[in-house]
């Protein structure tokens, strides 16, 4: 969440492919039909609105174990991100750098930004 607040105060900046969209829209609405009195986070129509939005023209086929998360590279490497921010511990953050992206978990990101302030 912090790293999504460091987006929206401007700190740093966020991208977004059509492919990533349509999946976080899916996830919401599972989280949504699953938990109904939950108030719903509008994170994913943010994004959408506010984002840059990549159109990935390379596949990166069998980098990570698991194809699902293949997307989340391809727009960091379109559009020549510096970093790609991620929780999964399993499948991308062990992959340590593609292509001159450097994958980081949240609260490494965090930390580059301090240190950049």
């Amino acid at each position: 969440m912090e790293c999504l607040r460091s987006w929206v105060d401007g700190r740093c900046e966020a991208l977004v492919s059509p492919a990533i969209l349509m999946e976080y829209v899916e996830v919401t609405d599972r989280l949504q039909a699953k938990y109904p009195d939950r108030k719903p986070v509008r994170w994913a129509a943010a994004l959408g609105a506010s984002a840059e939005l990549v159109f990935p023209n390379v596949r990166l086929r069998g980098v990570t174990s698991d194809p699902a998360d293949e997307m989340f590279l391809e727009c960091a490497v379109a559009g020549e991100a510096h970093f790609l921010v991620t929780g999964d511990k399993r499948h991308l953050q062990t992959l340590g750098e593609v292509r001159g992206v450097r994958i980081v978990s949240p609260v490494a990101f965090l930390e580059i930004l301090r240190k950049e302030e």
